[in-house]
Order: structure tokens, then C-alpha cells, then sequence
């Protein structure tokens, strides 16, 4: 696939053989580079909800020991506590 872009720097993809519209013109490798660079970034960055969640889980040590306990209150405390972190950080729209 080639990589276009148009006057106002939007940007298509083209297989080869197909037409490719008067006005566009194939973007450099380093362009494309660069663009591969900030979508990484950007892609990396929508992940912070995740690095939050991670650090402000409960332990799983804590679901473990409810479970083979077969202590229903400590496990609904641990769901709880779950659902209140994903409350605290929502999952970005589109993952």
C-alpha cells in the first residue's frame, strides 16, 4: 500500500493498481515514519487508564484467600472494589 496526502495534509492509502485521484501527492518514508512515531505515542498514551487500574486494584492475594474460604462477603468486598477502580478510570472510548 502507498501512502498519499492531500492539500490540507489528509491522508489516504492506495493498493497498488488502483487510481490514484488528481491532487494527491505519496507521502516520504520519513513522513510515514514520523506518522508511525505519533500514532505509537498517542496509542501508548490512551493506555494510562490501564497503568492506574494496575496500580489501584486490589491485591489478588485478597480474592484468593475469599475464594478458597468460600467467604462470599470478602469476595463481593473485592468485586466492589474492583468496579470502583474502573469507575476511577474509565476505559477510553474505541478499546
Amino acid at each position: 500500500m502507498k501512502h498519499y496526502k492531500d492539500s490540507n495534509n489528509k491522508l489516504f492509502g492506495f493498493e497498488e493498481g488502483q487510481e490514484v485521484p488528481a491532487g494527491l501527492v505519496e507521502i516520504t518514508k520519513q513522513e510515514l515514519e514520523e506518522l508511525g512515531k505519533v500514532i505509537a505515542q498517542a496509542e501508548f498514551d490512551s493506555l494510562d487508564y490501564y497503568r492506574q487500574r494496575i496500580y489501584s486494584y486490589p491485591e489478588i492475594g485478597e480474592f484468593l484467600d475469599a475464594w478458597v474460604k468460600g467467604d462470599e462477603s470478602a469476595l463481593e468486598e473485592y468485586r466492589a472494589a474492583c468496579l470502583a477502580v474502573k469507575a476511577k478510570f474509565p476505559k477510553p472510548e474505541g478499546f
